[in-house]
């Protein structure tokens, strides 16, 4: 039985909506493997793994806190670097992408649980409103050369949104590279640079899943600021204060 041209143009389109799926799932498949991002171990001692089988050889154990980055991943199975450069795989449960600040993971803290850890740090109060989204602070005696600190929480869950620390600085081109490698010693090397210390704006990212940590610099004011966003809640906050 021979095929309309309506029948043919219906197929073709049949055949090009199959090859767009397939290449959409493909995409997301990639998406979510977000090869690069850095993990933390999130147990006491962690397991890695010859092959992504809880059965498979164990060539090593990594203390709680050491940082690795994703390669690829299979399931609830990580392929990683590890610090010594060797490639192994973890399961998903023993790794984390929390930040703490204060020692309170940033995805998951609220404002009542993050004063009282400001309070138990002896950071001094300059403002705390629970009708305003920002809590201002002076971290001077938590953070040497900080001079400034605004924590931002949404408004109807109040949960944490956004922190910024000011270190403020005239004419030292290097506060932005010694700000920076403090941060690294908690997370890790930087994810992205742009700009050059000697001259300009600076800025050292990282990224922890939802949470993106930024170390900038403008220029000629060579003030830097560390960063703490939780991208989705930032922009819950920002919607909230929109009406007003």
């Amino acid at each position: 039985m021979n095929e309309t041209p309506k029948q043919i143009l219906q197929l073709k389109q049949l055949l090009a909506s199959f090859a767009f799926l397939v290449a959409s799932l493909f995409l997301l498949q990639a998406a979510y493997a977000a090869e690069g991002d850095v993990w933390q171990v999130s147990v006491a001692i962690g397991n890695v793994r010859a092959q992504p089988q809880p059965n498979a050889e164990l060539i090593n154990q990594l203390p709680s806190g050491t940082n690795v980055i994703e390669l690829q991943r299979q399931g609830v199975w990580l392929q990683v670097e590890a610090p010594d450069g060797s490639k192994a795989w973890m399961h998903q449960v023993t790794l984390s992408q929390t930040v703490q600040l204060f020692g309170l993971a940033l995805n998951s803290v609220n404002r009542n649980a993050m004063r009282q850890a400001l309070s138990a740090a002896q950071v001094a109060v300059i403002r705390e409103a629970d009708a305003y989204p920002y809590d201002l602070y002076d971290p001077s005696e938590w953070k040497k050369g900080a001079t400034e600190m605004t924590l931002g929480y949404t408004l109807k869950e109040q949960l944490f949104a956004v922190a910024e620390i000011t270190f403020r600085s005239t004419n030292d081109v290097e506060q932005v590279r010694v700000v920076a490698e403090e941060v690294r010693k908690e997370l890790g090397p930087w994810q992205r640079v742009l700009g050059r210390r000697a001259e300009g704006p600076v800025e050292f990212e990282w990224r922890r899943g939802d949470l993106r940590i930024l170390v900038h610099r403008g220029w000629p004011d060579t003030t830097t600021y560390i960063v703490y966003e939780a991208s989705s809640r930032l922009g819950e906050m920002q919607a909230e204060l929109e009406p007003r």
